[in-house]
C-alpha cells in the first residue's frame, strides 16, 4: 500500500521522471508525548504536549548495472502540534552505492553523531542522552560529502566533509566558506552481541564556534534479554585563555541498561558531564522507563527523567523544553533551581 501511495504522489509531480525510477518508498514515524515538568525545590510544575522528532521520508534506488545503484532520499520533519504540517529538512541526499560502499552528497548526520545513536536508549524523548552529551560534531550537517565503507566481517567506517556544520553562527546561506568547514570520521565493529564505535570531529567550523577536537567512544553488549550500553565524549574548548585560566574542555559519560520481558522493555541510564574550568557547567541526568510494543510498528512508553543543570528536551530538539535557572535562555525556565524532573507518556508509530 505504501508503494502504491508513493507512486501516486511521485507521478502527480513528475510523471516522466517516474518511469526511470525502479522503486520509491514512503517511510517515517509519528511520535508524540505528554510531559509533566516539575521544579523540585519550588514545587512549580507545568504540562506540555510535545512532538518528538516525527518525520516522513521518500527514498528510492535505481539499478545501474554491474552491482552499482543510484540512491536518493528526501526526509522532512512532521509536526503533530503548533498547527501541524511539514517542517525543516532532515537527512536528504543523492548518491551511488555498490561493492565499494556508499558515496552521498547532501544533508546528513555526521559519523560521530551516528556512533552515539547506536547506544541511545531514550532517543528523541524528553530524556535524550544529548541533553548532556550533545554539541560539537553531534549534529546533522549541511552540504555534506560522505563515504561509508562496506561491512568487512563486522568492521565498518565512514568519513564526511561539510562546508557548513549547520549550527549558528557558523551556518550560512550566503555561500560556502572555508572557515566553516568540518570533517568527521568513525570506525565501528558490530558483530552479534557486541558493538564498539569511535567518532572524531574537527575543523575550522569547530573553531568558529570556539571548539576544538571532539572525540566519542561508545559500546554495547547484549546477553540473553539484557543489554548494557556506555558512551564517553570529550569536546575541547578552543577559546583563548584569559589570565591563564584554563579553557572549559568538556568531558561526559553515560552508562545504561535494558531488559526485555515479552512485549515490554525496562530501561535506565545515567549520564554526567564536567567543564574543566572554575564555575563550569556540571550537568547530570538520570532516566528510567518502560516501553510496551503493541505491534511491530506501534509502541507506547512511560518514563521519568531527573536532571540538574540540563535543558530537558533540548537533546532531541523538542519544541517544548524546560530547564532550570542555569538556562542560557529563560524561555520555559523555572526561576528557582537547576534541579528539574519530568514524567513523560508517549506513543510512537512507525510506517
Amino acid at each position: 500500500m505504501k508503494k502504491i501511495l508513493a507512486v501516486a504522489i511521485a507521478t502527480a509531480f513528475a510523471a516522466p521522471a517516474m518511469a526511470a525510477t525502479s522503486n520509491v518508498d514512503i517511510y517515517g514515524q509519528l511520535h508524540g508525548s505528554v510531559n509533566l515538568y516539575s521544579d523540585e525545590p519550588s514545587g512549580i510544575s507545568n504540562l506540555g504536549i510535545t512532538n518528538n522528532a516525527s518525520r516522513i521520508g521518500f527514498k528510492g534506488s535505481e539499478d545501474l548495472g554491474g552491482g552499482l545503484k543510484g540512491i536518493w532520499q528526501i526526509e522532512v520533519s512532521a509536526n503533530l502540534e503548533e498547527g501541524g504540517g511539514l517542517g525543516s529538512g532532515r537527512n536528504t541526499f543523492v548518491g551511488l552505492s555498490g561493492g565499494f560502499g556508499t558515496a552521498l552528497l547532501g544533508k546528513h548526520d555526521t559519523p560521530l553523531k551516528l556512533v552515539g545513536r547506536k547506544v541511545e536508549l531514550f532517543g528523541d524523548t524528553v530524556g535524550d542522552t544529548r541533553n548532556v552529551m550533545g554539541g560539537g560534531s553531534d549534529t546533522r550537517a549541511d552540504n555534506v560529502l560522505a563515504y561509508l565503507t562496506p561491512n568487512f566481517s563486522g568492521f565498518s567506517g565512514a568519513i564526511a566533509y561539510s562546508t557548513d556544520l549547520g549550527i549558528s553562527p557558523v551556518s550560512t546561506t550566503t555561500g560556502d566558506l572555508d572557515n566553516s568547514a568540518v570533517y568527521n570520521l568513525s570506525a565501528a565493529y558490530e558483530n552479534g552481541p557486541i558493538y564498539v564505535g569511535f567518532g572524531y570531529g574537527d575543523g575550522d567550523g569547530h573553531e568558529e564556534l570556539g571548539l576544538g577536537t571532539h572525540y566519542r567512544l561508545a559500546g554495547a553488549f547484549s546477553f540473553g534479554d539484557f543489554k548494557i550500553v556506555g558512551q564517553y565524549d570529550s569536546l575541547e574548548d578552543d577559546t583563548p585563555n584569559v589570565d591563564d585560566v584554563l579553557n572549559g574542555d568538556y568531558d561526559a559519560w553515560m552508562v545504561g541498561g535494558a531488559f526485555n520481558m515479552g512485549a515490554m522493555t525496562f530501561k535506565a541510564n545515567y549520564m554526567t558531564g564536567e567543564e574543566d574550568n572554575a564555575g563550569g557547567a556540571e550537568p547530570e541526568q538520570f532516566n528510567i522507563g518502560v516501553d510496551y510494543a503493541m505491534s511491530k510498528r506501534t509502541t507506547v512508553y512511560a518514563m521519568y527523567v531527573n536532571g540538574e543543570d540540563v535543558t530537558l528536551g533540548a537533546g532531541a530538539g523538542l519544541s517544548d523544553r524546560v530547564c532550570g535557572s542555569s538556562c542560557v535562555s529563560t524561555t520555559n525556565a523555572f526561576a528557582d533551581s537547576g534541579d528539574i524532573s519530568a514524567f513523560s507518556v508517549g506513543v510512537i508509530h512507525k510506517f
